[in-house]
């Protein structure tokens, strides 16, 4: 029996938060296309979500929606967690700003479509706040430009959602390194330190040779690459 069943896209965007860690702990699941549950049956399972990444638990037999969630879901389950409690509640912060900025970088879901200048106010301002806001915490854990983690000594879910963001975005947008290098320059290392892990390079280097820069597709995709480019 596979462990898990990952549906989602055949994109990296939210996805990769999940499929980045199920890499690293080398778990047996099996991907497929979000279009076997969205948006026909999505209200069906288990505990439904509005929309994707579905996770299915195959031993567990339950179903998991909401990226946060599962992310955090497999965390415990595999001990990717820091072992005390405001440790935990810190890597739980991390991954829920992961997922505010996936809202903020998409102009929230698309619900508006990028101009130049609110995207240069955006990328000048905001985003390279958040930059600051992980590299600050990564500091305060003696993140080095070289070695170490987010939040201590080893490798736990919030570096692996760190990778997901920032790792993905400077792939896809590669104008936008030389903002992270500026404003999270350990930041920037460890999501290439994480991204060179033997498991997930592998998967790394598949998923971008057949994908090439693709992000979060469609009209937002676009959007963004009109006024990043």
């Amino acid at each position: 029996m596979q462990d898990y069943e990952l549906y989602y896209w055949g994109l990296p965007f939210r996805g990769n938060f999940i499929q980045l860690f199920l890499e690293e702990v080398r778990a047996d699941y099996r991907k497929l296309d979000a279009s076997e549950l969205y948006p026909g049956r999505n209200l069906n399972i288990q505990y439904p979500g509005m929309a994707p990444p579905y996770l299915y638990d195959c031993r567990a037999q339950v179903w998991f929606a909401q990226m946060s969630a599962i992310l955090m879901h497999l965390a415990k389950a595999c001990h990717f967690l820091p072992d005390e409690p405001e440790q935990h509640t810190l890597a739980l912060k991390v991954v829920l700003d992961c997922h505010d900025i996936l809202m903020e970088i998409t102009n929230y879901n698309g619900t508006v479509m990028w101009d130049q200048d609110s995207w240069t106010e955006f990328r000048t301002h905001r985003l390279a706040d958040w930059m600051a806001i992980f590299e600050k915490t990564g500091r305060a854990h003696r993140l080095k430009p070289d070695a170490g983690y987010l939040l201590g000594s080893s490798l736990t879910a919030a570096d692996i959602a760190t990778t997901a963001l920032f790792g993905t975005l400077v792939h896809s947008f590669p104008e936008l390194a030389a903002d992270l290098e500026h404003n999270a320059p350990r930041v920037a290392s460890l999501c290439r330190r994480v991204e060179d892990r033997p498991s997930i390079r592998l998967f790394l280097d598949n998923q971008r040779r057949e994908l090439g820069k693709a992000y979060c597709g469609g009209q937002i995709e676009q959007s963004l690459r009109d006024v990043i480019g």
